[in-house]
């Protein structure tokens, strides 16, 4: 490999660095987002007549159960951000956590903050 080319694979890895740093910036953004717009959702669901009929109460109790799940699934999404994010800085984002296989760019790309190759997920998936 000659000194041109060096540079030029050094400059690649730079710009899809830095193309994975936004992505991920952008995917917490919308974590942070989500989760105010969650949480502003439930202040203002809550009632203070006292007067429900059962019906309405089941359905608030639904309404708040899912509101609660997708809570949860943000956070944890928010979790893995900041995995990767660490992992961009140590220089380890793209390894799969399991095998160590360089994870496909394409993967990457469609969910950024991917900790494990297709194989690995698809075996922790089953094991769930």
């Amino acid at each position: 490999m000659t000194p041109v080319d060096t540079i030029t694979r050094v400059s690649q890895e730079s710009v899809s660095t830095e193309s994975h740093a936004d992505r991920l910036r952008r995917l917490e953004e919308e974590a942070a987002e989500a989760l105010e717009r969650l949480s502003l959702a439930a202040e203002g669901e809550e009632r203070g007549d006292g007067h429900h009929h059962p019906a309405e109460v089941a359905t608030d109790a639904d309404r708040r159960e899912r509101e609660l799940a997708e809570q949860l699934r943000w956070r944890e999404r928010v979790t893995r951000i900041e995995a990767a994010k660490a992992a961009l800085a140590a220089g380890t984002y793209g390894i799969c956590v399991d095998c160590g296989a360089e994870i496909p760019e394409g993967r990457l790309r469609a969910v950024p903050d991917a900790a494990r190759c297709v194989p690995c997920q698809t075996k922790l998936n089953r094991r769930r």
